[in-house]
């Protein structure tokens, strides 16, 4: 189990989703490192609990998600 990021499987922490990967997984940084996360999409806040760390990347599975506004209502 690596600690290197400060994260380690099992933390929880919220993300917020900025890409899709190649594979449909939403794509977040934190703390340098780039977390997969399964069923989350671009534009999203997440609150996620890591499931893997590697050296370069996590994997994170959603606990609570919201959609950001990009873009104010219409009156």
């Amino acid at each position: 189990m690596s600690t290197y990021h400060g994260l380690k499987e099992g933390d929880e922490t919220e993300l917020e989703i900025t890409q899709k990967s190649r594979d449909g997984r939403g794509l977040a940084r934190l703390k340098g490192l780039l977390i997969f996360v399964t069923g989350a999409s671009p534009g999203e806040k997440v609150r996620v609990r890591i499931v893997k760390v590697g050296v370069r990347h996590a994997e994170a599975e959603v606990i609570k998600s919201h959609r950001v506004a990009t873009a104010k209502a219409r009156a």
